[in-house]
């Protein structure tokens, strides 16, 4: 693994603004310089840019909040380096007892590349200003409305010192807007996209990245006259004015007059922190020829004229007498100079793999990247409600409380973040954990709250009895704290991801069991091989399939689709040919699908019907965002399927892959439910490879009914509710099969 990290010079090159001040010998020679050539262009060196960027304004964000959306654009969008060394240089910035936010945001720039630190700015953009020299009209960008008088002939747009407020850039379109009776076109910017967030733990995605080039619209035309154009620019300036500087150089449309422009600078954003933020570069700018220069030389230097970059004085008439060109248009950008400029390139899986550890800063990097990726991915706050800062302040807090010196602690803080998003595939992984020392081998039902023994593997434990203590813990409490660091979207399916917890042992270990008749024992449970715990595991019922006349019902047939069934295509063929003649048909869908849903659903919905609605959170680059919508039509299959009734038997364990099958048949209105209400969680997957060896996943895709009905949290609803009692479990009796068999009997 590449472990190296990259340096960078900081100098926030900051220059107070002043207001410019009336001098009549500006005239003459800024029409001087507005014309003819300005002869050969130098090349300023291109190898650092940091001093020649400007701040923007401080973030109202708390600084960690502010600090995960400035790291997941450069991870997501930055020009740097991949996924892990950016993740790792987090990391080495946020170690200590507690963080100094502007010291970490200092430390995390010098380790990265195309990264930049910079003191906050707390100017903002003042009103826009023209002022009248005679045939010359010096522009100072700004808010509200621009005129030029009647009789100016040029115009000198004064870019130095401008801040990087976000209505800078429309400030800018407006000073070009008023000199210009043709659109000014604008560079081509090369950018990543995502379409989802791409899985870092599986080559095999639905997701992906990719590089895109958008060209944003020209810049409009609202002038009476095509006016010569001149941009004084300074040492530093804003990623706004940097980016206006080139865009109009580069299309021959004004002069650079002053500094040089580092074309860094305006392929960048600005993301504060706290006293201190970054400067992110995100894109590469480039037009018909390729990628334009490093740095784009002054046509002019304001020297010449007696002027610094620093100030907004005014030369002396010696200086302005020296000038003798004529007006013109410039000349094209001298592009001999090499391209050392990286473009943001696209992310594969395992290009890299973060070491093992454990630490403080590996802790609070974890939780900012998943904070960030969610923030930016996950697409379901609209449902679950946007809690996420909070959460990321209180797991960030417990870190400055107990230093983190174990994964499982960095791990246990990923759980409770997760929790917030109220996500079924909310899940957490840590890759440093040893191997149980054995499993709990038993089938758990959840039956009024409480964790209920479906099957067991040992002669001491009963189906029926229910788990009230797990190692001199009552259940209640076990329960509580083991949900606040579990995410589900159903209540019924929360319980189905936490008791799973009980299943893995460390050693022997003491469960109190209560027997169907009240009475309560302890039982001790040596840890048992993974074998034991397969032969029990899997859904309510593990029933094959075939006729119901063992349970007075030969005219009806069963169809289970749990994968511990039913795990090939033929094996469906041959269950699926053997209801030919059913005067109706059971589908239990408890489990989990082990065949493509959409194959068994085109076999059991008889004319064409649609899938659910899938719904991509799509970013081209950092700025542009919208969800692209998928939704298609599925055509039926013949030899075998079946066209009488079907009772869908679904229950807290019908998550996913069930789910989206659920919603098909319900969609065509095949169905009549039975049982209990899904676990409200569909949509494909993304894993997050974390420092630290840990992974994280979440749900990156909204699925909505076909009639654009919410899905997430809601889940199959039952038309008849069942639900087991414990009783039912001990005696091995099937409530929800048997209401099924009784509604295709009676239809009620």
């Amino acid at each position: 693994m590449s472990k190296s990290f990259f340096r960078r010079i900081v100098d926030d090159g900051a220059t107070r603004a002043r207001s410019f001040r009336h001098h009549p010998v500006l005239t003459a020679s800024l029409l001087a310089l507005l014309g003819g050539s300005a002869g050969a262009q130098s090349h300023p060196s291109s190898e650092t840019w940091c001093g020649n960027g400007s701040a923007g304004p401080a973030s109202a964000l708390p600084a960690p909040v502010a600090m995960s959306a400035a790291h997941a654009q450069a991870r997501f969008f930055g020009a740097g380096p991949n996924y892990v060394d950016t993740d790792l240089s987090l990391a080495a910035a946020l170690e200590g007892l507690t963080v100094d936010w502007d010291a970490a945001t200092t430390s995390y720039a010098d380790m990265m590349e195309s990264v930049c630190a910079l003191d906050v700015s707390s100017q903002s953009l003042a009103p826009a200003r023209v002022l009248a020299l005679g045939p010359i009209a010096f522009v100072r960008p700004g808010t509200g409305p621009l005129t030029l008088p009647r009789h100016t002939r040029a115009v000198v747009i004064d870019l130095r010192n401008l801040p990087q407020d976000p209505r800078l850039e429309e400030a800018l379109a407006r000073a070009i807007g008023v000199a210009s009776t043709a659109p000014v076109t604008r560079l081509t910017e090369r950018v990543r996209g995502h379409l989802g967030m791409m899985d870092e733990m599986s080559y095999y995605n639905v997701y992906r990245n990719f590089i895109d080039a958008r060209t944003p619209a020209p810049h409009a035309a609202t002038g009476h006259a095509q006016l010569p154009v001149a941009l004084l620019t300074g040492p530093a300036l804003a990623p706004a004015a940097a980016r206006f500087a080139v865009d109009l150089r580069m299309a021959q449309r004004a002069w650079l007059v002053g500094a040089p422009v580092h074309t860094s600078v305006a392929e960048s954003r600005w993301m504060p922190v706290s006293a201190r933020g970054l400067l992110i570069r995100t894109s590469r700018l480039e037009d018909s020829q390729g990628p334009i220069p490093d740095v784009l030389a002054p046509d002019l230097s304001l020297s010449i004229l007696g002027l610094s970059g620093a100030t907004t004085d005014l030369p002396t008439s010696a200086r302005a007498s020296s000038l003798t060109s004529l007006l013109g248009t410039p000349a094209p950008v001298d592009r001999t100079a090499p391209v050392v400029r990286k473009a943001p390139s696209e992310r594969i899986p395992f290009e890299d793999t973060p070491p093992p550890g454990a630490s403080s800063g590996i802790a609070r990097a974890d939780l900012l990247i998943l904070h960030g990726a969610t923030r930016l991915f996950f697409p379901y706050f609209h449902v679950v409600g946007d809690g996420i800062d909070a959460r990321l302040m209180e797991t960030l807090a417990l870190v400055d409380a107990t230093p983190v010196t174990q994964s499982s602690q960095t791990h246990r803080l990923l759980q409770r973040f997760n929790e917030v998003l109220k996500d079924g595939h909310g899940f957490v992984d840590d890759w440093n954990s040893d191997a149980p020392a054995g499993y709990f081998p038993v089938a758990l039902e959840e039956v009024s709250g409480e964790p209920v023994i479906r099957r067991s593997a040992l002669p001491d434990v009963h189906p029926g009895d229910t788990v009230v203590s797990v190692g001199g813990t009552p259940m209640s409490a076990w329960l509580a704290e083991e949900k606040a660091h579990a995410s589900a979207a159903t209540p019924g399916y929360l319980h189905n991801v936490v008791v799973r917890r009980l299943l893995p042992l460390k050693g022997p270990t003491t469960f109190g069991l209560r027997a169907v008749d009240g009475t309560v024992r302890s039982v001790q449970v040596q840890p048992q091989p993974v074998a034991a715990l397969r032969q029990v595991s899997g859904p309510a019922s593990l029933r094959g399939a075939g006729s119901l006349a063992d349970l007075g019902a030969p005219e009806l047939h069963y169809l289970n689709l749990a994968s511990e069934v039913l795990n090939t295509p033929a094996a469906f063929l041959t269950a699926l040919t053997g209801a030919q003649g059913a005067q109706g048909l059971v589908v239990d869908m408890r489990g989990y699908p082990g065949v493509s849903n959409y194959q068994i659903a085109e076999r059991l919905v008889p004319a064409p019907f649609q899938s659910p609605i899938f719904r991509y959170p799509v970013w081209t680059g950092p700025d542009a965002f919208e969800m692209f919508d998928s939704i298609h039509t599925r055509q039926p299959q013949s030899n075998p399927s079946y066209a009488g009734p079907i009772v869908l038997l679904v229950g807290p364990g019908t998550v996913s892959a069930a789910e989206n099958f659920s919603i098909m048949l319900k969609g065509a209105q095949r169905v009549t439910v039975v049982g209990r209400r899904s676990a409200g969680t569909n949509g494909n997957i993304t894993y997050l490879l974390l420092p630290g060896l840990m992974s994280a996943c979440f749900t990156s895709m909204e699925v909505l009914h076909q009639n654009r009905e919410r899905f997430h949290g809601i889940g199959i609803v039952p038309d008849i509710e069942v639900a087991p009692t414990a009783s039912d479990i001990a005696t091995g009796r099937d409530p929800e099969l048997l209401r099924a068999i009784e509604y295709l009997r009676t239809g009620q």
